[in-house]
C-alpha cells in the first residue's frame, strides 16, 4: 500500500476568527467542505455496492444450498468471521496509513470482486466453497473499506460540523440501505443472480472517483510508529479501560450476537411469507426506511443532550419492536415493524459513532473505530446458532428468544452503566 504524507492541517476554518464563540454547526454546513462533500457521495454509492454484495450472496447462498437457514448462516458466518479476525489489524493500519489510500484501494477492491463473481454466476462456474470464498473476501475489505469511512468523517471536517457530519454520513449509509435492498431483489427478480454482483462494481467503481479527489492533507494524527502488536495491544486497552468507551462497544457486541444475525436470516422469514426475492428486498430495505426517518428527525432536532441515555433507550425500543416483527404473518404488518425498528436504531447509532469521534483520542481514532466496530464482526457467533434454531425450532420463536436476551441486557445497562450514561 503506497504511503501518503498525513499533514496535520485542519480543514478550512468554517468559524469565526475573532475569538467571539462559534455559533453551533447548521445541519448541512459539513456539505460546505469539499473533502466531506465528495466522502458523502462517495458513501452513498459505495453503500448500494455494499448492500447489492449483502443481499446477492445472501441470496446465492440460498438458492445453491437448497434453501437451507443454516447454509445461509454458515456463509454469514464465513464473512463475519473475517471482520471479526481483520479488525484489530484494520485499526493499526488505519492509524499507520494515510485512511484516504485505505479508502481508495479497498473501494477499487470491491469493485473487482463484484466483476468477478457475476462472471462465475455468469458461466455457471459458482459453487458454495467460491461463495463461502468470497463472504470470508467481502469481510476482510468491507472491514478496511466501513472502518476508514467512518473515521475519516472526523479527518476531513471540524470540531464544529463534526456532530452533523457524523448524522449526514449516518443518512448516506441509510440512503442505500433504503432503495439499494430493494432494486436489488428486482434485479434479481429480472435479470438474474449475476445482476447484483455487476451493480457492485459499478456503484464501486463510482465510489473510487469520488474518493481520489478528496485532499490528501487531512487532520489525521501523524502515523503511528509503534511495532504493530504494541500498537494493537496498545488501542485495545485503551478502548477497555475507558469505562464510557467499554459500554460504547457492548452496544455493538450484545446486537451482534443476538438481533443483527437476523438480517442475514430474512430468505427465511421472505418464504414464509410466500414473498420470495422481492419480498426479501423489501424487508431488508424496510428497515432503512426508518433509520433515514430517525436520522431526519434527530436532524431536525438539532444536538442530543445526554446522548449515553437516549441510544441505550433507543436499543431497547429497537429489540422490542423487533421481537413484535418476529411475530407477523402478514408481510404488510412485517415491514411497519421493520420502519419502527430502524427508526430507532439508526438514531441510536448515529449516537454510539458521535460519541465514538467526541471521546476517542487522535492518535487512538483508527484503533478506537476498529474496536468498537469489531462488535459486528462476532455476527457469525449469533448467526450460526441462530441459524439452527430456527431450522430446530421456526424463525418467530427462535429469533425472538435470541432477540430478548439483548433487550434484558440494555434494560440492566440503563440503569446501572453510569459512565455511558453521562456521556
Amino acid at each position: 500500500m503506497a504511503r501518503t504524507e498525513i499533514r496535520t492541517a485542519s480543514p478550512p476554518p468554517d468559524g469565526p476568527r475573532d475569538g467571539s464563540p462559534e455559533a453551533p454547526a447548521g445541519r448541512l454546513d459539513a456539505l460546505r467542505i469539499r473533502d466531506f462533500r465528495l466522502l458523502f457521495i462517495g458513501t452513498v454509492s459505495s453503500g448500494f455496492g455494499q448492500w447489492g454484495q449483502t443481499i446477492g450472496l445472501g441470496w446465492l447462498a440460498f438458492t445453491l444450498s437448497n434453501e437451507s437457514a443454516t447454509e445461509l448462516a454458515l456463509v454469514a458466518s464465513a464473512g463475519g468471521g473475517a471482520r471479526l479476525l481483520a479488525g484489530p489489524a484494520v485499526g493499526v493500519i488505519l492509524d499507520r496509513y494515510h485512511r484516504r489510500n485505505v479508502l481508495v484501494w479497498t473501494t477499487l477492491l470491491s469493485a473487482l470482486k463484484g466483476v468477478i463473481l457475476g462472471v462465475l454466476v455468469v458461466t455457471d462456474l459458482v459453487n458454495m466453497p467460491l461463495v463461502y470464498a468470497f463472504s470470508v473476501l467481502e469481510g476482510l475489505v468491507s472491514t478496511a473499506n466501513q472502518n476508514s469511512r467512518q473515521a475519516f468523517v472526523y479527518d476531513v471536517t471540524t470540531d464544529r460540523t463534526l456532530p452533523a457530519a457524523v448524522g449526514l454520513a449516518a443518512i448516506a449509509q441509510n440512503l442505500s440501505r433504503i432503495v439499494g435492498p430493494s432494486i436489488v431483489g428486482v434485479m434479481i427478480g429480472a435479470f438474474g443472480t449475476a445482476s447484483p454482483f455487476l451493480f457492485i462494481a459499478v456503484m464501486m467503481t463510482i465510489a473510487t472517483l469520488f474518493t481520489l479527489p478528496i485532499s490528501k492533507s487531512t487532520r489525521q494524527a501523524a502515523r503511528d510508529t509503534e511495532p504493530w502488536l504494541r500498537s494493537l495491544r496498545l488501542g485495545i486497552g485503551y478502548v477497555l479501560h475507558d469505562r464510557a468507551l467499554l459500554g460504547l462497544m457492548l452496544t455493538s457486541v450484545v446486537p451482534a450476537l443476538f438481533v443483527y444475525p437476523y438480517v442475514q436470516l430474512l430468505p427465511v422469514f421472505a418464504e414464509e411469507l410466500g414473498r420470495g426475492a422481492a419480498g426479501y428486498g423489501l424487508l431488508a430495505g424496510a428497515i432503512g426506511w426508518g433509520s433515514l426517518s430517525g436520522l431526519i428527525g434527530l436532524s431536525l432536532y438539532g444536538d442530543v443532550r445526554r446522548k449515553g441515555v437516549v441510544l441505550i433507550w433507543f436499543f431497547i425500543a429497537y429489540v422490542a419492536a423487533l421481537i413484535v416483527f418476529t411475530q407477523m404473518d402478514s408481510l404488510a404488518l412485517a415491514l411497519v415493524m421493520l420502519v419502527v425498528a430502524g427508526l430507532f436504531h439508526g438514531v441510536a447509532m448515529v449516537l454510539s459513532q458521535t460519541l465514538v469521534q467526541l471521546m476517542a483520542r487522535n492518535d487512538m481514532r483508527g484503533r478506537t473505530t476498529a474496536t468498537f466496530q469489531m462488535g459486528f464482526g462476532l455476527m457469525p457467533l449469533g448467526a450460526l446458532p441462530m441459524g439452527l434454531a430456527i431450522d430446530a425450532f421456526g424463525a418467530q420463536r427462535a429469533v425472538a428468544a435470541f432477540m430478548t436476551v439483548a433487550l434484558v441486557f440494555f434494560v440492566i445497562q440503563a440503569f446501572t452503566w453510569r459512565s455511558l450514561l453521562r456521556a
